[in-house]
């Protein structure tokens, strides 16, 4: 009795952990100024915690955990970050990234080792994943509920309004609801009946608060990950073809929906208030003679794609869903940036520091996709050992799939989903790798 219960409370802590880490972590980066400063505090405190617990689990399993090459490409990935601190113009600042990124990586090794051969325990960890995407997701219900203002995102001429919940932004905590998706559908399939209550409405509440966000990369993950679940759970092909059709034409009900709201008429005054208004940076130099500070004249942000100085910009640019929102321009910029030292980059943790926005219609210190910021950081080399980590899960997954029972195949093919979504999600944001961003 004194054994299961101990062994009850040890997951049951680390479960907690874990469901209290999510939302912590998106509050670093949230809409509620009051609690960005503890928030970002605590989140440190939380992932030790996490990576203590799961330790504890597993070194109680004990045993020596089996030698794979899936474990050994994930140690490689983590070795080559480590070890770019020989090339990294800032090294301290590269050791210290990639130290809590192998700290992220031992606490994953750690719950693997501890939830191998066990889907109990996969299921329980699972669970805690979930828990803490929904109250990520009814954290924003409330907000929205008490404070308009931070919970929406306010219409503009490009924009309209967007939901964003407790999230900095709408693509912010839409990024975590996303990868919760399919996990929502894995606890729809098992459970008592009232658990699978409850996981239906978690997962109409997510798709909506996504469809509300505008939010087309959380959109497509969301989909791309539930379109792996299905495909994974159903085993007949007709009904699979069937259920993927089903999947499709929700998505495409979700793209018509978020493309119903308008951004503001031409002249119409927004409250939005710019997240920076001010010039890049003071030059430190006192311009002479007849020069000047040139930063003052057209900011270094707004350089490629504003029009001629003098001439007036009289396009109306609206966001549509397939245009780029200046991201195609920013992606091409940091390809010039990459083949300057393409082989093993500028250093792990260094992505914000090479990459300069310089472009109008592009907002942020990074380029806003994870496989062009990898290889900014640490070339070619991390982008290939990143592919053949993901290769080798898909790999090592593939062989045992088939000898799983149906239950633990429902909670496989669930954070299978999650993963598949995750790597879309790659695609358009900057997350991956940065400890200490909420998606991480």
């Amino acid at each position: 009795m004194t054994d299961a219960f101990r062994r009850f409370t040890l997951e049951r802590a680390v479960q907690a952990t874990m469901a209290a880490t999510i939302p912590v972590f998106v509050l670093a980066a949230g809409s509620i100024l009051s609690w960005l400063g503890p928030a970002r505090f605590l989140r440190w405190p939380l992932l030790l915690v996490l990576a203590a617990l799961s330790v504890a689990l597993a070194l109680r399993r004990g045993g020596r955990p089996p030698t794979s090459a899936f474990a050994i490409g994930v140690a490689g990935f983590a070795v080559l970050a480590l070890v770019s601190v020989l090339w990294s113009p800032k090294p301290l600042l590269s050791g210290a990234h990639a130290a809590l990124f192998a700290l992220v990586l031992a606490t994953c090794g750690a719950l693997a080792w501890a939830a191998w051969g066990r889907p109990d325990v996969v299921a329980l960890v699972v669970d805690g994943v979930l828990l803490g995407v929904a109250l990520v997701a009814v954290g924003g219900l409330v907000l929205l509920a008490v404070d308009y203002d931070r919970a929406v995102m306010p219409a503009t001429t490009e924009f309209p309004a967007r939901y964003q919940g407790i999230g900095g932004g709408p693509n912010t905590a839409t990024m975590v609801m996303a990868l919760g998706v399919p996990l929502a559908a894995q606890r729809l399939l098992r459970g008592r009946r009232w658990w699978r209550v409850a996981a239906g409405a978690l997962l109409v509440l997510l798709l909506g608060s996504i469809v509300a966000s505008g939010s087309r990369g959380a959109l497509l993950a969301a989909f791309a990950g539930l379109a792996v679940f299905v495909a994974l759970t159903v085993r007949a092909p007709r009904r699979k073809a069937l259920a993927l059709g089903g999947v499709a034409a929700a998505l495409l009900v979700a793209i018509a929906v978020m493309r119903a709201p308008s951004p503001l008429p031409p002249g119409t005054p927004s409250t939005f208030v710019p997240p920076f208004a001010g010039h890049s940076a003071e030059s430190p130099f006192e311009p002479k003679g007849d020069f000047v500070d040139a930063n003052f004249v057209l900011r270094l942000e707004d350089d490629v794609g504003h029009p001629g100085l003098g001439v007036a910009d009289t396009r109306r640019r609206t966001r549509t869903l397939l245009n780029s929102s200046g991201r195609s321009q920013a992606w091409t910029g940091t390809v010039g940036l990459i083949s300057e030292r393409p082989i093993a980059g500028y250093g792990f943790g260094l992505e914000d520091k090479v990459f300069v926005d310089r472009y109008i219609s592009f907002n942020s210190a990074v380029p806003e996709n994870s496989y062009l910021g990898l290889s900014l950081q640490l070339g070619v080399l991390g982008l290939i050992a990143l592919v053949t980590v993901f290769v080798l899960l898909v790999v090592t997954v593939a062989k045992a799939f088939p000898q799983l029972d149906d239950r633990a195949r429902v909670v496989v093919a669930g954070c299978g989903g999650a993963v598949a979504a995750g790597l879309v999600l790659g695609g358009f944001q900057s997350f991956l790798y940065a400890v200490g961003n909420n998606a991480t």
